[in-house]
């Protein structure tokens, strides 16, 4: 439960972008010092990333589950590097911050490219946020885009909408009194830049709000 407000608003979001590898890179982890934290640390220092934020997994219990962590405070954000795919993660992301975010990415996942000598083949991303309706009224409004006359009468109706590389779906929220879920999936080849994937994603959150009747972005 929260207190009720005047606006539509997005109190939580969470955005988790993944870059996807032909081959595993196996071999890198064998190399001390590790090529990834050498290559890393120095680059992300001008962001205020040092060592201390570097972290292996010490409890995988296999190979396939050792990756490398990377904590960017500033932007509540993480890289994570595994065997063969790198992770982009933000809580609660700014898009008004979000270019220099996305240089941050970009920037290391081109250095993670020149150690393991190869691109990603595909990548995926992920955007979910809750967000509460303000004075609008979120079970009408979802009412009116599905068939109530087949599904009968009930107070909020979820859906998805898929398309050749994105998804969208909207349920109710469990966690905020009278809102609603939004879960943003999208594909991209593996030469896009990170750019291109805050646009496109920046887009879908847009054009799942308009679903819901909100034509202001609401603020976190």
């Amino acid at each position: 439960m929260v207190e009720s407000i005047s606006q539509p608003r997005i109190p939580e979001s969470y955005f988790e972008h993944r870059q996807r590898f032909v081959n595993s890179w196996v071999d890198r982890w064998s190399i001390l010092p590790n090529p990834f934290v050498a290559a890393l640390v120095p680059a992300l220092r001008s962001a205020g990333v040092e060592l201390a934020d570097f972290s292996f997994s010490n409890d995988a219990a296999n190979l396939g589950d050792i990756f490398l962590n990377i904590v960017l405070r500033k932007w509540n954000a993480a890289i994570r590097i595994t065997l063969d795919s790198i992770t982009f993660m933000a809580a609660n992301p700014n898009w008004e911050e979000a270019p220099n975010l996305v240089s941050l990415f970009d920037q290391a996942a081109t250095i993670v490219y020149g150690v393991v000598g190869a691109e990603p083949s595909c990548q995926e991303s992920t955007l979910w946020f809750h967000v509460t309706p303000g004075p609008l009224d979120f079970g009408k409004k979802t009412a009116e885009l599905v068939r109530t006359d087949a599904l009968g009468k009930g107070g909020f109706y979820g859906f998805s909408v898929y398309s050749a590389d994105h998804t969208t779906t909207v349920d109710k929220s469990l966690r905020y009194e009278g809102a609603a879920f939004v879960r943003l999936q999208r594909t991209f080849p593996g030469n896009t830049l990170m750019a291109d994937v805050a646009l496109h994603l920046y887009q879908d959150e847009i054009s799942a709000l308009h679903l819901l009747g909100i034509t202001d972005v609401p603020l976190g």
